[in-house]
């Protein structure tokens, strides 16, 4: 008997401790797991924001990058087998940023000087943004913001300075700069498959590319997708304190209300174009960067792929942002009433309009090559069918949106002028057959 409980005793003391050493373990491999979930929580948000911080430096990117050899020949480079101005601005990020102040060198000293390259952008840019788009933390926390629309460097060894340039003021800053890798860019410039002979002509209020020569483009052909209605009120108008949405009929059109009628969705299903009005957000941004800034949110609020998408127009008179479509590093025209998004500000509310069509898979095109003419020359016929010089507020080679006439779901881009009068922009063909066309302001 005794020997029974004396043997019940140590089973009981074993188990006890095999217990404890259980629990032990248990605490502990939650400890281990918690950690480890924190861990994957934080790479996953730091995956999101470096999503967000690489979306913004590839919409916020220049958009021609123009070489000016040491007889002041100037050229606009462009590679199809990698993006040009991406990979020159990877290098400027490498640089070491020091002083930033208003330069004496003159705005047109820089823009003829030889052995230089350019950098521009489509219209004003933020120097704090690009601070941020570059982690230049001088540029970034600069005191006074300016707007720029070009960048200009010595492509010499002896590189020391940058200068940033505004086409409309014709104001100039420098930055002194150190660990330059000028080489690279050299290499980069001279390895572009596309080099074309340009001038730039003052035409509006800043200076236009112009292409000396005719200048011979493909044509590109691509299959689109036209994304869900369905898609578009889910990253819209559902959160944690709408979920009801009431939908009205008009036409050829739906309108989506929800958040007691503060958010509203309009559908075109003819034209397949939508407009988001948020009449919640009645904050106006007040400065340049705020303003591109906050366009890029509601571009990425929208949910549709960025990959070709280019920061295209800034009117700050009016609060608003366009992007647009790039192919081949021209513009696409005609995608929408709009280009690609347009984004409104004001004190009713914020307007995004953009369109459900994307550029999906690229098939072969069925038009040859198509030759244009130099710019003088579309200029000149312009201006012989009575448009003024002074009325063309720009001209630039961009690709026409046309819908094959065999397949609703193909499209063709066809290269041609596109050019802006009266604040609209036509095909030139359209102009000078004073045709209605399709806007595509």
């Amino acid at each position: 008997m005794r020997r029974t409980n004396l043997l019940v005793r140590v089973i009981l003391i074993l188990a006890v401790v095999f217990s404890l050493i259980l629990s032990f373990l248990i605490w502990t491999n939650n400890q281990r797991y918690e950690r480890r979930t924190d861990t994957e929580a934080g790479t996953t948000t730091d995956s999101i924001t470096s999503a967000n911080q690489q979306n913004l430096s590839q919409v916020y990117l220049p958009t021609a990058v123009v070489n000016v050899d040491n007889k002041k020949n100037q050229t606009l480079v462009y590679n199809h087998k990698e993006n040009l101005a991406l990979e020159v601005r990877q290098v400027v990020q490498k640089w070491t940023f020091h002083s930033f102040r208003r330069s004496a060198v003159s705005y047109h000293e820089l823009m003829n000087q030889s052995g230089t390259v350019q950098m521009i952008y489509a219209d004003q840019m933020s120097l704090k943004l690009f601070g941020s788009v570059v982690k230049q933390e001088r540029l970034k926390d600069v005191v006074n913001d300016i707007a720029f629309t070009r960048i200009i460097f010595s492509t010499s060894n002896n590189l020391d300075h940058v200068y940033f340039l505004d086409d409309i003021s014709q104001k100039v800053w420098q930055s002194r700069i150190s660990e330059t890798r000028i080489a690279t860019i050299r290499h980069l410039v001279t390895k572009a498959d596309m080099n074309l002979a340009v001038s730039q002509e003052q035409l509006g209020e800043r200076p236009q590319v112009f292409f000396k020569n005719e200048v011979t483009l493909r044509p590109y052909s691509y299959l689109i997708n036209r994304r869900n209605e369905n898609t578009y009120i889910s990253a819209l108008m559902s959160n944690d304190k709408n979920t009801n949405v009431e939908s009205r009929e008009s036409g050829g059109q739906t309108t989506y209300y929800g958040g007691s009628y503060h958010n509203q969705l309009t559908v075109d299903h003819r034209s397949d174009q939508l407009t988001f009005s948020n009449n919640s957000q009645t904050d106006v941004p007040n400065n340049l960067k705020s303003l591109l800034e906050n366009s890029f949110t509601a571009l990425t609020d929208i949910g549709n792929p960025l990959t070709d998408i280019r920061y295209y127009s800034v009117d700050q008179t009016n609060n608003m942002v366009a992007f647009r479509s790039f192919v081949e590093g021209f513009p696409i025209f005609q995608q929408s009433d709009f280009g690609s998004v347009k984004v409104k500000f004001s004190n009713t509310g914020s307007q995004t309009a953009f369109s459900s069509r994307i550029l999906q898979v690229p098939v072969p095109a069925k038009a040859n090559q198509v030759t244009l003419p130099a710019t003088e020359t579309v200029m000149n016929k312009l201006v012989a069918a009575n448009y003024s010089r002074k009325s063309i507020q720009n001209l630039v080679i961009g690709y026409r949106w046309v819908t094959d006439t065999t397949d609703a779901d193909i499209v063709d881009l066809m290269p041609t002028y596109y050019v802006k009068i009266n604040n609209r922009w036509r095909d030139y063909q359209d102009w000078l057959q004073d045709q209605t066309g399709t806007e595509a302001q």
